[in-house]
């Protein structure tokens, strides 16, 4: 594949970015730990993705600047994030352009219900994606900004006015995951119950499903996978957990023990890459049953007085920008799923030319 007219920016974990122009160099961002720039060479514009992942490095997504305004940033640049898996490699891009795909068939056939739904499921695939774009971008700026107060060392915590700013960016994240959850339940709700019983309760939330499958559970394939994503513990319980803390309990930052920044370093080819994680609570269920009955604040090792009750390591938590990433895959793999039992399929708009008839006034 040639070379396209085209700049890449890859985000990293850990808040770093890999800059490729038209040709075979890869810039990292920021500089090694001992001040040296790190470049890597890529074997074609279409193994870029491919390349870094075999150097160990895990992408969370990709910037696309095709005109000077984007990269001069007058305008928002393309970003896509990155599926791990091997296909479809844009799975949560394509899904959003396949749900207004479906919001336009249903235009043509003047169903104004399901072009609502399936356009608000659009709209919110492409929002939850941002939001997640706007995490990795508080984690660079929370990475540079350590560097640049000359006080990055490895495997040490710290807090600073960044670090607030990622995790409100995270919640963020996390309420707008919800809504994409309860749009494609109501259209499941939709397509799939109220379509064959008009009579059956409007439902515009998971909640209102999983009561109803209390009694009926689902036959087909779409809402056996979203069941059993929503059962405890699984990916989609454990979302709408984290969502339920933050809007309901308290800040995610001291929901349990206050959260710091951890400092680390990336190997790349004998070079110290500098990095960041920023620590969550892996059972978001229990440290809300922990406040709301009050055993929380019974607990003899938490110091309110002193601010002593820090998180010390990473080993009790899952580091936030991987969660995001991850979740925002299992949901466009769920968009996928549940577009399955869609009664229209998929239509690409046509634009078409009109002859304009011009009489004086």
């Amino acid at each position: 594949m040639e070379w396209q007219p085209v700049l890449r920016e890859l985000h990293l974990y850990g808040g770093g970015r890999i800059l490729n122009g038209m040709d075979q160099k890869a810039d990292l961002r920021p500089s090694a730990m001992n001040g040296k720039s790190a470049t890597l060479t890529i074997k074609s514009y279409g193994s870029f993705y491919g390349d870094v992942k075999r150097l160990g490095f895990q992408i969370v997504g990709c910037d696309f600047f095709s005109t000077e305004e984007q990269a001069k940033g007058f305008v928002p640049p393309e970003w896509r994030s990155i599926n791990p898996a091997a296909s479809p490699t844009w799975i949560c891009t394509d899904q959003g352009h396949n749900w207004s795909f479906i919001a336009n068939a249903a235009f043509l056939k003047k169903n104004g219900l399901f072009y609502d739904i399936a356009s608000r499921i659009s709209h919110q695939i492409r929002a939850c994606e941002w939001r997640l774009r706007q995490l990795s971008e508080a984690y660079s700026d929370q990475l540079n900004g350590r560097l640049h107060s000359k006080s990055f060392k490895p495997n040490e915590r710290f807090l600073d006015g960044h670090t607030s700013l990622c995790y409100l960016a995270l919640q963020s994240f996390l309420v707008d995951s919800c809504t994409l959850r309860d749009y494609l339940s109501e259209f499941y709700s939709e397509a799939a119950i109220r379509k064959n019983d008009p009579s059956a309760p409007k439902i515009t939330a998971l909640s209102g499903l999983l009561k109803i499958w209390r009694s009926h559970p689902p036959q087909d394939k779409a809402g056996k996978e979203l069941k059993a994503s929503s059962s405890t513990d699984n990916w989609l319980y454990e979302l709408g957990a984290y969502r339920d803390l933050v809007v309901h309990v308290a800040p995610l930052a001291n929901a349990a023990k206050t959260l710091l920044v951890f400092t680390k370093t990336i190997d790349f080819h004998g070079q110290q890459l500098p990095a960041i994680q920023l620590p969550i609570p892996l059972k978001p269920a229990q440290v809300t049953k922990s406040r709301t009955t009050g055993q929380y604040f019974e607990d003899p090792n938490v110091d309110f007085a002193r601010s002593l009750n820090f998180i010390e390591n990473m080993d009790s938590s899952r580091d936030a920008l991987e969660y995001a990433h991850i979740s925002m895959q299992q949901l466009g793999a769920l968009c996928n799923s549940i577009s399955s039992i869609s009664p229209f399929a998929p239509e690409v708009p046509i634009i078409t030319p009109i002859d304009l008839k011009i009489t004086k006034g």
